[in-house]
């Protein structure tokens, strides 16, 4: 972002994951950093809950929120501009809206809990080992 200021960053993220560094929204704040945040919203530890449905007979623990965060206005309270996609429903004219924005901006988009994301590496196992993707002897990645 900070080599190529025309050029905007866009990152696809989750609520758990976002929560994790949150204060770095602080430093896209300061540095009109060009980045644009899309937060899948699922109000869990996507992954970890994942891994609970999948491994562990959904035995579900610590990995659903129980609160619904407002990730829009925390945010606005960093001074970013920051839309929610439930409320700004039109999808295309509301990334069109995201992309003309100059500095950071950050879109919340609520997903269900039951979303997965591939692909993923099982417990215990090594980076090179992976459940639904791409694996290099497979398709020469």
């Amino acid at each position: 972002a900070s080599l190529a200021h025309e050029r905007p960053v866009i990152l696809f993220t989750g609520d758990g994951s976002l929560q994790m560094n949150i204060q770095e929204l602080a430093t896209a704040v300061e540095q009109q950093a060009n980045i644009k945040i899309i937060v899948m919203n699922n109000n869990s530890l996507g992954l970890v809950r994942q891994q609970q449905n999948l491994f562990y007979e959904r035995q579900f623990f610590a990995s659903d929120f129980r609160i619904d965060i407002d990730f829009a206005a925390i945010a606005k309270g960093f001074g970013m501009t920051a839309f929610n996609a439930a409320v700004d429903c039109r999808l295309e004219s509301l990334l069109e809206r995201v992309m003309a924005v100059k500095g950071p901006c950050l879109v919340n988009v609520p997903i269900a809990k039951e979303e997965e994301v591939y692909p993923m590496v099982p417990p215990g196992a090594s980076n090179s080992f992976m459940l639904g993707g791409c694996n290099a002897e497979k398709c020469g990645c």
